[in-house]
């Protein structure tokens, strides 16, 4: 198992899916800026957990770190080559309001 620990910001707010065993999901994606180059974009990370009762609290913008386990893919689409990030959350910590990153 490939583990990471990341911070930055929600690109978007949450999602619920439901796994094919019928499973509440969220997912939401984080986005990570190293500071070194203004210019450069951001790393995006596709986050999912087991629903729990942040739901509220995962909206877009709000600064989270996030640890869990990676996995990466390599998805060739329209003669292009896409890099999924994915991240099984196993620990989620929320910035208090007002002290975004």
């Amino acid at each position: 198992m490939q583990t990471i620990i990341i911070t930055g910001n929600l690109a978007k707010d949450v999602e619920v899916l439901t796994s094919k065993e019928g499973n509440e999901l969220l997912r939401f994606d984080v986005a990570v800026n190293d500071g070194r180059d203004k210019d450069e974009k951001p790393t995006y990370y596709t986050c999912r957990m087991k629903k729990t009762g942040v739901i509220d609290y995962l909206k877009k913008g709000r600064f989270v770190t996030v640890m869990g386990s990676l996995k990466v893919s390599v998805v060739p689409k329209d003669d292009k080559t896409f890099v999924n990030l994915d991240v099984w959350v196993l620990n989620l910590d929320l910035a208090p309001m007002g002290k975004e990153g």
